[in-house]
């Protein structure tokens, strides 16, 4: 016999994982009428206690005072929300419903075989706001469940809960053994390591095979020229790769191509597998076109770079330059 479906009360709240918190709220309220309620920070475990890693800008929604939106930044690249972000890009992260009773619904649920990201029941001692997640399979996003009772108020959220919930997505952040070459953008170069690594390490030669055109020194200091500010870049060179970081206030972005030894020649190629889903086929398709152009310059063969092969580097290096930050 199929169980019932559930009972759910009202909508809550949603949240959304974004890049910057303050532009995405900005638009919210300035363009699609929403009212700010807050700006709540947390320490959800990547740094010291007294600093923050999760910035939430809290909204009411237009014509409401009890239901909010909740815009989500990860504040240092080793915070949950910035990890899960950069795997799987921004939008909606969760929404939440209210319930009477989460113990009997949860119950209930588990009896239709829904799983949690926890199996316990989170619970803040001071408040007793309750909270729990329904695993992200079912819906692509979170769903949440949520009992308020008359010590925490609607739109109101408690730092511990909030931090003990975001640690219960761990396991959605692990590497998968299932992401194996397709991750890997790669090409085959028919010449020696030691050519291929002058190449690649040379920062006169990144704009010839790569989207990064504006590459240059100034006072000594390797920068990538930006239509909003100079990027700082670094190069390292390896025996088995090449590692580029970009930092730009405090952050730093970092992309590592390896080099192998096959045959007559060296295979070149790079890991996305930390690439958020949405930007994934996109970025694959430009590094290796990237990658191609790369051994079309080291064996010599200039002629192999097809005219869509370089209009594929130079829309990426116009997307580049028009960045704001990394």
């Amino acid at each position: 016999m199929q169980n019932s479906p559930i009972e759910l009360g009202e909508f809550d709240h949603y949240t959304l994982i974004v890049d910057d918190a303050r532009a995405v709220a900005e638009f919210h309220v300035n363009v699609l009428g929403f009212r700010p309620a807050r700006v709540q920070m947390v320490n959800a475990g990547s740094v010291p206690e007294g600093e923050y890693d999760m910035l939430n800008h809290i909204l009411w929604l237009p014509g409401s005072d009890e239901k909010v939106m909740v815009v989500t930044e990860g504040l240092t690249e080793d915070s949950i929300f910035h990890r899960y972000w950069w795997r799987f890009g921004p939008g909606v992260h969760h929404v939440a419903y209210t319930v009477e009773n989460i113990d009997d619904t949860l119950e209930k649920l588990r009896e239709h075989g829904v799983e949690t990201t926890s199996e316990e029941i989170l619970q803040d001692p001071v408040s007793g706001l309750k909270q729990i997640f329904l695993a992200k399979k079912y819906c692509g996003y979170f769903v949440e469940l949520i009992e308020r009772n008359e010590n925490i108020d609607a739109g109101e959220f408690v730092e511990d809960n909030m931090s003990a919930l975001a640690n219960t997505m761990q396991d959605y952040l692990k590497d998968s053994n299932s992401e194996s070459d397709d991750n890997n953008p790669s090409v085959f170069i028919a010449e020696s390591v030691e050519k291929v690594l002058k190449v690649m390490a040379d920062p006169s030669m990144l704009p010839k095979w790569t989207g990064h055109k504006l590459v240059r020194k100034i006072d000594g200091k390797l920068v990538e020229s930006r239509m909003y500010g100079d990027i700082d870049l670094k190069i390292e060179s390896e025996p088995d790769g090449v590692c580029y970081t970009w930092s730009f206030e405090g952050f730093e972005k970092t992309i590592r191509m390896d080099i192998s030894t096959e045959h007559d020649g060296v295979i070149v190629s790079t890991d996305l597998s930390n690439v958020a889903d949405n930007d994934k086929e996109k970025l694959h398709k430009i590094i290796s076109t990237e990658l191609n152009v790369l051994a079309a310059l080291v064996e010599g063969a200039p002629d192999k770079i097809s005219e869509s092969d370089s209009e594929i580097i130079n829309q990426w290096h116009l997307e580049i330059h028009q960045r704001k930050g990394l």
